[in-house]
Protein backbone atom coordinates (compact mmCIF):
# COMPACT_ATOMS: atom_id res chain seq x y z
CA UNK A 1 0.00 0.00 0.00
CA UNK A 2 3.18 2.43 0.70
CA UNK A 3 4.47 1.47 -2.37
CA UNK A 4 1.51 2.44 -4.20
CA UNK A 5 1.03 5.67 -2.55
CA UNK A 6 4.93 6.33 -3.11
CA UNK A 7 4.46 5.51 -6.78
CA UNK A 8 1.15 8.01 -7.22
CA UNK A 9 3.26 10.64 -5.74
CA UNK A 10 5.81 10.41 -8.11
CA UNK A 11 3.59 10.46 -10.84
CA UNK A 12 1.78 13.93 -9.17
CA UNK A 13 5.69 15.22 -8.52
CA UNK A 14 6.21 14.41 -12.86
CA UNK A 15 3.13 15.70 -13.72
CA UNK A 16 3.72 18.79 -11.56
CA UNK A 17 7.20 19.33 -13.09
CA UNK A 18 6.08 19.02 -16.99
CA UNK A 19 3.36 21.63 -15.79
CA UNK A 20 5.41 23.77 -14.75
CA UNK A 21 8.35 23.39 -17.65
CA UNK A 22 5.17 24.13 -20.14
CA UNK A 23 4.50 27.01 -18.22
CA UNK A 24 8.01 28.02 -18.08
CA UNK A 25 8.44 26.90 -22.02
CA UNK A 26 5.36 29.18 -22.68
CA UNK A 27 6.27 32.22 -21.05
CA UNK A 28 9.69 31.94 -22.46
CA UNK A 29 7.79 31.76 -25.89
CA UNK A 30 5.51 34.63 -24.97
CA UNK A 31 8.62 36.88 -23.61
CA UNK A 32 10.55 36.23 -26.59
CA UNK A 33 7.09 37.10 -29.22
CA UNK A 34 6.66 40.34 -27.38
CA UNK A 35 10.04 41.34 -27.35
CA UNK A 36 10.68 40.49 -30.74
CA UNK A 37 11.50 43.03 -33.78
CA UNK A 38 8.24 41.13 -35.48
CA UNK A 39 6.37 42.01 -32.99
CA UNK A 40 6.75 45.52 -32.12
CA UNK A 41 6.70 46.41 -35.99
CA UNK A 42 3.64 45.01 -35.51
CA UNK A 43 2.24 46.87 -32.86
CA UNK A 44 4.09 49.95 -34.54
CA UNK A 45 1.35 49.19 -37.39
CA UNK A 46 2.73 47.28 -39.99
CA UNK A 47 1.13 44.24 -41.34
CA UNK A 48 2.73 40.46 -41.70
CA UNK A 49 3.42 41.28 -45.51
CA UNK A 50 5.35 44.68 -44.67
CA UNK A 51 7.34 43.43 -41.54
CA UNK A 52 8.74 40.58 -43.95
CA UNK A 53 9.72 43.14 -46.20
CA UNK A 54 11.27 45.31 -43.48
CA UNK A 55 13.02 42.02 -41.97
CA UNK A 56 14.35 41.22 -45.76
CA UNK A 57 15.50 45.00 -45.95
CA UNK A 58 17.48 44.53 -42.51
CA UNK A 59 16.08 47.65 -41.55
CA UNK A 60 14.18 46.52 -38.24
CA UNK A 61 16.43 49.38 -36.18
CA UNK A 62 15.32 52.04 -38.07
CA UNK A 63 11.35 50.96 -37.82
CA UNK A 64 11.98 50.58 -34.55
CA UNK A 65 13.02 54.01 -33.97
CA UNK A 66 10.33 55.61 -35.87
CA UNK A 67 6.89 56.00 -35.80
CA UNK A 68 4.91 54.37 -38.22
CA UNK A 69 5.06 55.94 -41.49
CA UNK A 70 3.35 54.58 -44.73
CA UNK A 71 5.49 55.90 -47.12
CA UNK A 72 9.44 54.38 -45.55
CA UNK A 73 8.55 51.62 -46.97
CA UNK A 74 7.89 51.82 -50.56
CA UNK A 75 10.98 54.80 -50.87
CA UNK A 76 13.18 51.77 -49.65
CA UNK A 77 12.13 49.38 -51.36
CA UNK A 78 13.14 51.46 -54.79
CA UNK A 79 16.00 50.95 -56.01
CA UNK A 80 17.69 54.03 -56.46
CA UNK A 81 16.49 55.37 -52.62
CA UNK A 82 19.00 57.10 -50.74
CA UNK A 83 18.93 57.12 -47.15
CA UNK A 84 20.31 60.57 -47.22
CA UNK A 85 17.58 62.06 -49.29
CA UNK A 86 14.73 60.53 -47.00
CA UNK A 87 13.47 63.46 -45.27
CA UNK A 88 13.84 65.45 -48.53
CA UNK A 89 11.45 62.49 -50.07
CA UNK A 90 9.24 62.87 -47.24
CA UNK A 91 8.42 66.54 -48.09
CA UNK A 92 8.35 66.27 -51.69
CA UNK A 93 5.19 63.71 -51.25
CA UNK A 94 3.69 66.15 -48.59
CA UNK A 95 3.92 68.43 -51.11
CA UNK A 96 2.53 66.02 -53.90
CA UNK A 97 -0.38 65.56 -51.15
CA UNK A 98 -1.42 69.02 -50.24
CA UNK A 99 -1.50 69.31 -54.36
CA UNK A 100 -3.59 66.35 -54.60
CA UNK A 101 -1.37 64.73 -56.77
CA UNK A 102 -0.53 60.90 -57.37
CA UNK A 103 2.13 59.50 -55.73
CA UNK A 104 4.42 57.93 -57.54
CA UNK A 105 7.53 56.60 -55.67
CA UNK A 106 10.04 56.07 -58.76
CA UNK A 107 9.49 59.24 -60.09
CA UNK A 108 9.72 61.05 -56.61
CA UNK A 109 13.02 59.09 -56.06
CA UNK A 110 14.04 60.32 -59.31
CA UNK A 111 13.46 63.73 -58.76
CA UNK A 112 14.65 64.48 -55.44
CA UNK A 113 17.84 62.56 -55.94
CA UNK A 114 18.86 65.30 -59.08
CA UNK A 115 17.14 68.10 -56.87
CA UNK A 116 14.27 69.16 -59.68
CA UNK A 117 11.38 68.19 -56.36
CA UNK A 118 11.93 71.99 -55.74
CA UNK A 119 12.18 73.48 -59.13
CA UNK A 120 15.09 73.87 -61.71
CA UNK A 121 18.01 76.96 -61.01
CA UNK A 122 17.17 76.50 -57.05
CA UNK A 123 19.84 75.46 -54.67
CA UNK A 124 22.45 75.47 -57.03
CA UNK A 125 26.53 75.08 -56.08
CA UNK A 126 29.55 75.03 -58.39
CA UNK A 127 30.26 71.78 -60.41
CA UNK A 128 32.61 69.08 -59.17
CA UNK A 129 35.34 69.71 -61.83
CA UNK A 130 37.43 67.63 -60.13
CA UNK A 131 35.87 64.89 -61.38
CA UNK A 132 37.17 65.51 -64.86
CA UNK A 133 35.02 64.09 -67.88
CA UNK A 134 32.18 62.51 -65.06
CA UNK A 135 31.74 66.63 -64.15
CA UNK A 136 28.22 67.19 -64.09
CA UNK A 137 26.42 70.69 -65.42
CA UNK A 138 22.92 71.26 -65.60
CA UNK A 139 20.55 73.43 -64.01
CA UNK A 140 21.65 72.60 -60.28
CA UNK A 141 25.30 72.31 -61.01
CA UNK A 142 27.37 75.53 -62.64
CA UNK A 143 30.70 76.52 -63.92
CA UNK A 144 32.07 79.33 -62.83
CA UNK A 145 32.65 82.77 -65.72
CA UNK A 146 36.42 82.00 -65.85
CA UNK A 147 36.55 78.32 -65.59
CA UNK A 148 38.92 76.61 -67.74
CA UNK A 149 38.14 72.90 -69.68
CA UNK A 150 41.74 72.43 -70.73
CA UNK A 151 42.76 71.58 -74.32
CA UNK A 152 40.32 73.27 -76.63
CA UNK A 153 40.94 72.54 -80.16
CA UNK A 154 39.85 73.49 -83.52
CA UNK A 155 37.52 70.93 -85.70
CA UNK A 156 37.78 70.53 -89.27
CA UNK A 157 35.31 71.67 -91.76
CA UNK A 158 35.58 67.72 -92.70
CA UNK A 159 33.77 66.73 -89.31
CA UNK A 160 31.88 69.63 -88.07
CA UNK A 161 30.79 73.63 -89.37
CA UNK A 162 32.82 75.77 -89.80
CA UNK A 163 34.62 77.57 -86.61
CA UNK A 164 33.43 74.53 -84.31
CA UNK A 165 35.92 73.43 -81.06
CA UNK A 166 36.15 70.73 -78.82
CA UNK A 167 38.28 69.17 -75.90
CA UNK A 168 41.13 67.55 -78.15
CA UNK A 169 40.14 64.23 -76.24
CA UNK A 170 36.33 64.56 -77.09
CA UNK A 171 37.26 65.73 -81.05
CA UNK A 172 39.94 61.96 -81.09
CA UNK A 173 36.63 60.09 -79.93
CA UNK A 174 34.27 61.91 -82.40
CA UNK A 175 36.59 61.78 -85.35
CA UNK A 176 37.15 58.11 -84.48
CA UNK A 177 32.80 57.67 -84.33
CA UNK A 178 32.93 59.71 -87.42
CA UNK A 179 34.89 57.47 -89.49
CA UNK A 180 33.24 53.76 -88.60
CA UNK A 181 29.83 55.65 -89.55
CA UNK A 182 30.82 56.47 -92.48
CA UNK A 183 31.88 53.19 -93.28
CA UNK A 184 28.08 52.45 -93.10
CA UNK A 185 27.08 55.41 -95.25
CA UNK A 186 26.33 57.17 -92.10
CA UNK A 187 27.62 60.91 -91.91
CA UNK A 188 27.75 63.27 -89.13
CA UNK A 189 28.66 66.22 -88.48
CA UNK A 190 29.08 68.93 -85.66
CA UNK A 191 26.99 71.82 -85.35
CA UNK A 192 28.28 73.22 -82.17
CA UNK A 193 31.08 72.21 -79.69
CA UNK A 194 32.73 74.05 -76.99
CA UNK A 195 31.17 77.66 -75.63
CA UNK A 196 32.53 79.61 -73.35
CA UNK A 197 30.41 81.56 -70.76
CA UNK A 198 30.51 84.59 -72.16
CA UNK A 199 29.22 83.50 -76.19
CA UNK A 200 26.57 81.64 -73.72
CA UNK A 201 25.45 84.48 -72.54
CA UNK A 202 24.78 86.11 -75.90
CA UNK A 203 23.15 83.17 -77.02
CA UNK A 204 20.83 82.91 -74.13
CA UNK A 205 19.69 86.47 -74.17
CA UNK A 206 19.35 85.98 -77.71
CA UNK A 207 16.49 83.25 -77.09
CA UNK A 208 15.13 84.81 -73.83
CA UNK A 209 14.48 88.21 -75.56
CA UNK A 210 13.03 86.44 -78.67
CA UNK A 211 10.63 83.73 -76.68
CA UNK A 212 10.96 85.35 -73.02
CA UNK A 213 12.81 83.23 -70.28
CA UNK A 214 10.05 80.71 -69.09
CA UNK A 215 10.50 79.27 -72.84
CA UNK A 216 13.68 79.85 -73.13
CA UNK A 217 14.82 77.89 -70.14
CA UNK A 218 13.30 74.53 -71.64
CA UNK A 219 15.72 74.70 -74.86
CA UNK A 220 18.31 76.21 -73.48
CA UNK A 221 20.56 76.53 -70.63
CA UNK A 222 21.95 80.29 -68.67
CA UNK A 223 25.57 80.96 -68.42
CA UNK A 224 26.98 78.75 -66.39
CA UNK A 225 24.86 76.33 -66.65
CA UNK A 226 25.94 74.87 -70.62
CA UNK A 227 27.29 71.65 -70.73
CA UNK A 228 29.10 72.87 -73.74
CA UNK A 229 30.95 74.89 -71.59
CA UNK A 230 32.96 71.79 -70.18
CA UNK A 231 34.06 71.14 -73.94
CA UNK A 232 32.64 67.86 -73.62
CA UNK A 233 29.38 68.21 -75.43
CA UNK A 234 28.47 68.39 -79.08
CA UNK A 235 25.47 69.06 -80.95
CA UNK A 236 25.48 66.30 -83.39
CA UNK A 237 23.39 65.96 -87.21
CA UNK A 238 23.92 64.54 -90.46
CA UNK A 239 23.75 66.98 -94.01
CA UNK A 240 20.58 67.27 -95.21
CA UNK A 241 18.95 66.82 -91.34
CA UNK A 242 18.00 69.76 -89.49
CA UNK A 243 17.67 69.58 -85.72
CA UNK A 244 14.01 68.98 -85.21
CA UNK A 245 13.74 66.05 -87.69
CA UNK A 246 17.30 64.64 -87.10
CA UNK A 247 16.01 61.73 -84.61
CA UNK A 248 13.76 60.19 -87.84
CA UNK A 249 17.55 59.52 -90.01
CA UNK A 250 19.56 56.71 -90.02
CA UNK A 251 22.04 58.79 -88.70
CA UNK A 252 20.38 59.21 -85.51
CA UNK A 253 19.43 55.37 -85.41
CA UNK A 254 22.85 54.72 -85.80
CA UNK A 255 23.98 56.85 -83.19
CA UNK A 256 21.61 55.16 -80.33
CA UNK A 257 22.82 51.74 -81.37
CA UNK A 258 27.28 53.10 -81.66
CA UNK A 259 27.59 56.24 -79.81
CA UNK A 260 28.88 54.46 -76.35
CA UNK A 261 30.73 52.32 -78.06
CA UNK A 262 33.11 55.77 -78.40
CA UNK A 263 32.38 57.56 -75.07
CA UNK A 264 28.93 59.76 -75.90
CA UNK A 265 25.78 59.50 -74.54
CA UNK A 266 22.68 61.35 -75.40
CA UNK A 267 22.10 63.75 -73.07
CA UNK A 268 18.16 65.03 -72.77
CA UNK A 269 16.50 62.37 -73.67
CA UNK A 270 12.36 61.84 -74.28
CA UNK A 271 10.03 62.34 -71.69
CA UNK A 272 12.50 62.70 -69.25
CA UNK A 273 11.99 66.65 -69.32
CA UNK A 274 11.09 66.73 -65.42
CA UNK A 275 14.19 65.78 -64.95
CA UNK A 276 16.65 67.23 -67.01
CA UNK A 277 14.87 70.41 -67.31
CA UNK A 278 15.47 70.04 -71.22
CA UNK A 279 13.15 69.68 -73.94
CA UNK A 280 13.70 66.34 -75.91
CA UNK A 281 17.55 67.00 -77.76
CA UNK A 282 18.18 63.98 -79.87
CA UNK A 283 21.45 66.06 -81.11
CA UNK A 284 22.87 66.87 -77.99
CA UNK A 285 25.66 64.32 -76.99
CA UNK A 286 28.12 64.03 -74.17
CA UNK A 287 31.58 62.23 -73.80
CA UNK A 288 31.86 60.11 -71.10
CA UNK A 289 34.52 58.09 -71.81
CA UNK A 290 33.73 54.41 -73.36
CA UNK A 291 33.80 52.62 -70.34
CA UNK A 292 31.09 55.37 -68.28
CA UNK A 293 29.20 55.86 -71.83
CA UNK A 294 28.44 52.15 -71.01
CA UNK A 295 27.31 52.11 -67.62
CA UNK A 296 25.01 55.07 -68.30
CA UNK A 297 22.71 53.93 -71.43
CA UNK A 298 23.03 49.83 -69.45
CA UNK A 299 21.11 51.75 -66.11
CA UNK A 300 18.64 53.10 -68.42
CA UNK A 301 18.91 56.10 -66.46
CA UNK A 302 19.68 59.64 -67.46
CA UNK A 303 23.21 61.23 -66.59
CA UNK A 304 21.38 63.22 -63.73
CA UNK A 305 20.33 60.27 -61.94
CA UNK A 306 22.96 58.32 -62.36
CA UNK A 307 25.73 60.79 -61.42
CA UNK A 308 23.29 61.38 -58.03
CA UNK A 309 23.36 57.53 -57.15
CA UNK A 310 26.44 56.39 -58.27
CA UNK A 311 28.86 58.76 -58.33
CA UNK A 312 28.16 62.18 -56.25
CA UNK A 313 29.72 60.47 -53.18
Amino acid sequence: MKKRRLKKSAIIASAIAALVIIVLISIIIFVKHITSSEYKLEKLGYNEKQVSEIIKLKKEKFFLNNDYNENYLPLMNEKYYLEKNLNNYLSYIKDLKTEKKKINYSDVISKVNVKASNGFYKNTKEADTKKGNEVLVNKFYYLTKDYDPGEIVDMSNWYAFEGRKIKKEVYDAFIEMHNAAKKEKINLIANSGYRDYNYQTKLYNEYKDRDGSEYADTYAARPGYSEHQTGLALDIVSYGATMENFDKTDAFKWLQENSTDYGFILRYPKDKEYLTGYSYESWHYRYLGKDLAKKVKDSGLTYDEYYAYYLDK
